[in-house]
């Protein structure tokens, strides 16, 4: 009964979202029509799920659209999530934690294991990436979904829109999905086995490729406890139902959202994103339209209609190539065509201006190369300046799926035993994610200038030897390891401070031990130089030698005090 009851309530639910979705589907379905047919998983007028694998592009005249969307998103994958470079990184709130040698040894090997799995070929995440960046530019808003998986520990699997309703928390975070989608009977019950209804379990035995309509919906938990077990406490619940029996066939619950609904932007009020797509259907269709009449000018141009007289020709006219048409002698009518005037070179430039609208809208001029070739420091500045104005744009995409994903797949492996030992004192609620992708680096170009240009400027008056001591008043281990934060050095490339201060310790006693070794050295090569000098004859040594002696004698008469006159005598 009480399943029942559940499964009734989240019908109705699904009923709310269903309606709240379904002005949005006729432009979605619209711009799918326009400029990529593969991706049309929306209902149709006829309430019926459009077929797949029957991409009909009848509307498409003219592939600009679709090739500046292709642009845009493999420019995404290669900007956040590019599989030859490290994109996130893992760090430790606190700095004096982040210090140890132990800690920064473990923060670099979690974030390697990750990378791992995100490149891995079964997991799937860069062949379904893509895919979430064609939807979220296209139609504005894209979904992800990340599950544990027992034989590639993380399963990532990007989900079409036509699949998918959302709802939204008071603080604007999509916290409720369902999925609404078909498998098999043979797969339904391989999934969920004697769960599902008597009619599927025939049907798989029957005819097990016949369709079953599945409702996943995942959505807070309201009546948890906290601090008890299982999966009923978990903060998300997990239900599958069949909709057509009204049959729950499996429940239980995630620890994360397990659904990643980014938004390209998203207006006040609404729900559901609004990406470039949207901004280029105007121009996607007057292209369209100007083409199609640019191809039948052309035709006409190339094979004109005719003026035919309607006596004096014997049998059909025949317009084709080698083609005869008879007709009575002395007649004189003849074919004419009928002038086409048709000016090709405006329609043409008309159309290019229409191309090179929906290439701006899809930032193909901040994506593409500009320019003769520059020097490798301007093209740095050109690069740094194009992710600056990309930045604010992906902002979005950065909080809504990077920080999630990356969240969710750390606990995924944390609960699956995949990470290394935490080291003692240190607890997954101590870590943050650092994006180190090219669009985070160019943001930070800005702090990284400023110290560049301190350092130019004050160079003149520091000099060779820091005469005013201007250096003084910069912490230069500060500054070093700013640097290294800004352009995201590897943990595990900087030494502890309490290494640093012993290292430079250890210098300073090897340089003092250097020191009085180099000054016995040389003490040592004066005593030798003065045994091997002759001294029984003037030289400079022996000069030395009787000053050095002269004052030896003094010292010791005045240590002795002064002598009597008869010893005075005697000595003499």
């Amino acid at each position: 009964m009480e399943h029942q009851e559940l499964a009734k309530s989240l019908l109705t639910r699904f009923k709310g979202l269903e309606e709240a979705r379904q002005p949005w589907v006729p432009a979605w379905q619209e711009l799918t029509e326009y400029m990529l047919p593969r991706k049309n998983s929306f209902a149709s007028t006829s309430g019926t799920i459009s077929f797949r694998g029957r991409a009909s592009d009848s509307r498409i005249f003219d592939s600009t659209p679709l090739h500046a969307l292709e642009l845009l998103a493999s420019s995404l994958g290669g900007l956040l999530t590019n599989p030859a470079m490290p994109w996130f990184d893992v760090a430790v709130k606190d700095r004096a934690l982040a210090d140890s040698a132990e800690v920064r040894g473990f923060l670099q090997d979690a974030r390697q294991r990750m990378v791992a799995v995100f490149n891995a070929e079964d997991t799937g995440f860069q062949t379904h990436v893509h895919e979430l960046y064609l939807d979220i530019v296209l139609l504005g808003t894209a979904v992800m979904y990340v599950e544990s998986d027992v034989s590639t520990m993380v399963r990532f699997s990007t989900r079409p829109l036509g699949e998918v309703y959302v709802a939204e928390s008071a603080r604007g975070h999509v916290d409720t999905v369902y999925r609404k989608y078909e498998v098999s009977a043979r797969q339904a019950v391989q999934e969920w086995g004697a769960g599902c209804s008597e009619e599927t379990l025939r049907k798989a035995e029957d005819k097990p490729e016949d369709k079953v309509e599945i409702l996943h919906a995942v959505f807070p938990r309201t009546d948890r406890d906290p601090s008890g077990f299982g999966v009923a406490n978990f903060p998300y619940a997990s239900v599958y139902l069949e909709v057509k029996a009204d049959r729950i066939v499996e429940e239980s619950g995630y620890l994360e959202m397990p659904y990643m609904v980014p938004r390209w932007a998203k207006a006040a009020g609404e729900i559901y994103g609004r990406g470039p797509g949207q901004t280029a259907l105007s121009d996607t269709r007057v292209l369209n339209a100007m083409a199609r009449t640019a191809l039948m000018a052309a035709e006409k141009m190339a094979d004109p209609p005719l003026m035919v007289p309607d006596d004096g020709f014997l049998g059909p006219v025949r317009s084709g190539p080698g083609g005869l048409s008879y007709f009575r002698a002395g007649s004189s009518d003849r074919i004419q065509a009928l002038p086409v005037n048709v000016d090709l070179h405006a329609t043409e430039e008309m159309m290019n201006q229409r191309r090179e609208s929906i290439r701006r809208i899809f930032m193909g001029d901040q994506l593409t190369a500009e320019g003769p070739a520059v020097t490798a420091t301007e093209a740095v500045i050109r690069q740094a300046e194009k992710m600056r104005v990309l930045g604010p744009v992906l902002g979005r995409l950065q909080t809504e799926f990077l920080s999630p994903l990356i969240k969710r797949v750390f606990r995924i492996m944390l609960r699956s035993g995949a990470l290394p030992a935490f080291p003692e004192g240190l607890t997954p609620d101590d870590l943050e994610v650092r994006y180190t992708s090219p669009v985070a680096r160019a943001q930070k170009q800005y702090e990284a200038q400023g110290l560049a240009q301190v350092m130019e400027y004050l160079s003149p008056l520091v000099g060779s030897g820091d005469a005013f001591g201007i250096m003084d008043n910069f912490d230069t281990d500060r500054v070093a390891r700013h640097v290294a934060e800004l352009f995201n050095t590897p943990s595990d490339y900087l030494k502890p401070e309490d290494a640093v201060a012993s290292a430079r310790e250890g210098k300073q006693q090897a340089a003092s031990a250097a020191q009085t070794a180099s000054t016995v050295a040389n003490a040592a090569a004066i005593a030798k130089t003065l045994s091997e000098a002759y001294t029984d004859r003037p030289n400079v040594l022996t000069d030395i030698w009787g000053m050095l002696a002269g004052g030896q004698v003094e010292s010791r008469e005045a240590a002795l005090g002064q002598p009597e006159p008869g010893q005075e005598a005697s000595h003499a």
